[in-house]
């Protein structure tokens, strides 16, 4: 076992050092994704780690509190994940992103009904559509950059549901990452995406907030918002863009697959809440 690492008897509580927490997400960068992501120092007071030694390696938990409920991240030994999560003050109700592997382990102090969680996969870009390749759109729509005035009008957008709705958006995504959106000419939002984080020093995005008005689907606007947003991304230098999608949504699959995504892994997201 690496020296810097904590002994197995130790477990490091809310706060291990940087390089002891990428010494865990440098193993496998494209599922640590959204993990390296809140690494940037503007995530840090919202960002809770935990570091404990189990039977092979070193089990990682993380609790990012920006969002509600707070999301809970896994990663490394299993049983070491399980001594993290006895050690950490843990809150009643946790936003699951957990391989099978972790979930096992997880759902042993949290209960999740089985109609919230959600079957996913986890893709990544390993084929990228070249830098300023753009997609025709129907007379009247145009493609723009989008910024923290225009939350409210992504906020409306959002509010049409439906079963892939975006689920955790929030302000501060817009101001700390990149979105772009299609309007018409009255300045209606009609389809809009951007990141759920973003890490510019480390060169790590992970793409989410994929949305497209009922009413205009079919129309290649979410592909335009998409390969802006790639784009974006590339050319500031980032070089490992993710995203999610649920497995029952074929759509949205064939869609990432055409503008250069490859499935990675599968996982399972949902509400978890804590077991008395």
């Amino acid at each position: 076992m690496p020296a810097h690492l904590p002994r197995r008897d130790d477990c490091v509580d809310g706060a291990p050092s940087g390089s002891q927490i990428r010494s865990i997400l440098d193993a496998d960068p494209v599922w640590a994704a959204y993990a390296l992501g809140d690494l940037a120092p503007d995530y840090a007071p919202y960002s809770k780690w935990c570091l404990a030694a189990g039977e092979s390696g070193m089990g990682l938990i993380l609790l990012f509190s920006r969002l509600s409920p707070p999301a809970l991240f896994a990663m490394g030994d299993s049983e070491g994940v399980a001594r993290a999560i006895e050690h950490c003050d843990m809150p009643a109700s946790v936003y699951m992103l957990t391989q099978r592997a972790h979930y096992d382990i997880i759902r042993h102090y949290y209960d999740a009904a089985p109609a919230e969680l959600r079957n996913m996969w986890r893709m990544h870009l390993t084929d990228p559509v070249p830098v300023g390749t753009t997609v025709s759109l129907p007379d009247g729509l145009r493609l723009e950059a989008l910024d923290l005035d225009d939350k409210d009008r992504m906020f409306r957008l959002y509010a049409h549901g439906g079963p892939y709705a975006p689920d955790a958006f929030d302000a501060y995504q817009v101001a700390d990452g990149t979105f772009f959106g299609v309007t018409n000419t009255e300045g209606e939002l009609l389809a809009s995406g951007g990141t759920h984080v973003v890490n510019w020093n480390a060169g790590v995005a992970a793409i989410g907030n994929m949305y497209t008005h009922p009413d205009y689907r079919s129309l290649g606007l979410g592909q335009a918002v998409l390969r802006a947003i790639s784009s974006s991304l590339i050319d500031r230098g980032v070089s490992s863009v993710v995203l999610n999608v649920d497995d029952r949504n074929s759509a949205a699959r064939r869609l990432y697959e055409r503008n250069g995504f490859e499935v990675y892994c599968p996982y399972v997201e949902g509400i978890g809440r804590k077991k008395q």
